[in-house]
């Protein structure tokens, strides 16, 4: 019985001190594309490519709070020979559901904040220079695939990506987003 407890609370032991030195910090590197409808009337769709950055604090297993930066661009659009490049600045909390030993983590986030397109087919503000400044979220969520403590692919992340831009239709765009790319844990919880 004795053996018994003292093989118990060490496994309680093991388990806090695990839990201690696990990474708390993230940073990522992400491939972003975007499909978009940002033209006025219909569709009108085209294809954005770019990346993003972002920052994570991991509050525990399950919750950490992400701030995201991204740009993406496309070029010659539907042959006017316009531009655009949508720059966002996003944050807010993503969940995990984590199991034991799982590889595989899947997540959800809601990401708030702003998106400035530039370029020719931006919108052009009050000043009547090309860009513009509006609100921004991306709701949605992804697989990771854990190769190490440290290293993690974010194998697929997709995103309901909604923009407010004026496009003298409706005031808004929805847009589809798809990232895919590898974070770095550091730090101890």
């Amino acid at each position: 019985m004795r053996s018994l407890l003292t093989l118990l609370l060490l496994s309680i032991a093991s388990v806090n001190l695990m839990a201690q030195t696990q990474p708390s910090n993230e940073i990522a590197l992400d491939y972003t594309y975007v499909h978009t409808n940002a033209p006025p009337g219909g569709c009108g769709c085209f294809s954005m490519n770019g990346g993003s950055g972002s920052y994570a604090y991991h509050f525990g297993p399950q919750f950490a709070a992400v701030i995201e930066v991204g740009a993406v661009h496309a070029s010659k659009i539907d042959s006017t020979g316009l531009d655009l490049t949508l720059t966002s600045y996003l944050g807010g909390p993503r969940f995990y559901y984590r199991r034991p030993h799982a590889r595989f983590v899947p997540y959800g986030q809601v990401l708030l904040g702003a998106v400035r397109a530039t370029g020719g087919l931006a919108p052009a503000n009050s000043g009547g220079a090309s860009s513009s400044t509006v609100f921004g979220s991306a709701l949605g969520g992804g697989v990771e695939f854990n190769v190490s403590r440290r290293i993690t692919l974010r194998v697929a992340q997709v995103d309901y990506f909604v923009t407010t831009f004026d496009n003298k239709i409706d005031g808004h765009q929805n847009n589809l987003r798809i990232t895919t790319g590898v974070a770095y844990h550091f730090g101890k919880r």
